[in-house]
């Protein structure tokens, strides 16, 4: 598969998990691989009256762009797994639209070494690393 088409499987088949937090892919790129991707913070994700995003929604934000690039690198035939994240929260994310930008740090064989970065209004929010198994899909 070419970008665009990856670019455009992405856009088709998306998860219930990505809907929940308002995914939209932007871009895909296989060489160097990178992807954006757009989520939708809502005021349900949040505490603080309503005025910060909880953590752990924004872990899901910087942890879906790593593996949608992943899968897309292996023309979706590869489920990826993630085996430990660290994230660094940068600054409060607010409800509204974030954006994503996840790499590729190095990949292996069955292992990928990721990071991704938050950004809402041109400010880094918050960041990520990750360490992922890359699991085949079965044949069957």
């Amino acid at each position: 598969m070419n970008d665009q088409e990856i670019l455009e499987h992405l856009k088709s088949n998306r998860a219930p998990c990505t809907e929940t937090l308002g995914m939209k892919v932007v871009s895909f790129c296989s060489e160097p691989p990178s992807i954006e991707m757009e989520f939708e913070a809502k005021h349900e994700f949040t505490h603080s009256e309503g005025q910060v995003v909880q953590g752990g929604f924004v872990t899901g934000m910087l942890d879906a762009p790593m593996a949608h690039l992943l899968m897309g690198l292996f023309d979706f035939k590869v489920s990826p797994m993630t085996l430990d994240i660290n994230v660094s929260f940068l600054a409060p994310s607010k409800p509204g639209k974030l954006n994503c930008v996840a790499e590729v740090v190095q990949l292996g064989k069955s292992t990928a070494f990721m990071a991704s970065k938050l950004y809402q209004d041109n400010s880094l929010v918050a960041t990520s690393t990750s360490t992922v198994k890359l699991i085949p899909f079965s044949k069957s």
